[in-house]
């Protein structure tokens, strides 16, 4: 065999060998993520398990919660301030996957959410009636019948906000 073809056997067998555990890897990578998927399933049918305490609420951000949070600010179009389950109410676990991130079917636009209350929303989906669109300036319906759709971490469309 000459120089040449020794290496150019060298080298197909690199590739071989190379091929071989890239397939290993992706067969493993897979089931990681099967796993993942049956683990976060799992979590979430347990936390569905634990009662929600809707009278665990705060102020997002912290503080309590004042008569005057619902007031509109008329340059954002926000309200005052927005109530979240406490932190210790949410750390008992999420029956949905954590989303911080809904399009408004009306508009087409992505909002995205501070992490309390998206937390809320995974530990408690039926928490809110209604939901703010920062392209529209106002809080419009959740829910079944509700105006917005999750946007996946993916960019798929998800299931309605609130269901």
């Amino acid at each position: 065999m000459t120089e040449l073809e020794q290496a150019q056997a060298a080298y197909d067998s690199a590739v071989a060998e190379r091929a071989a555990a890239d397939k290993i890897v992706n067969d493993a990578a897979k089931k990681v993520i099967a796993a993942k998927r049956r683990l976060e399933e799992a979590k979430r049918e347990a936390a569905a398990k634990v009662p929600v305490d809707r009278n665990a609420r705060q102020l997002s951000g912290g503080g309590p919660v004042t008569a005057d949070h619902r007031e509109i600010d008329p340059a954002s179009g926000q309200q005052k301030g927005y109530i979240v389950l406490r932190p210790d109410e949410r750390a008992k676990g999420f029956v949905r996957p954590f989303r911080d991130a809904y399009r408004h079917l009306k508009c087409g636009k992505i909002t995205t959410m501070s992490r309390d209350i998206a937390e809320t929303y995974a530990r408690d989906p039926e928490f809110y009636t209604g939901t703010f669109c920062t392209t529209c300036r106002g809080h419009f319906p959740v829910g079944a019948d509700g105006e917005f759709t999750w946007y996946e971490m993916d960019g798929a469309e998800g299931p309605k906000v609130g269901t």
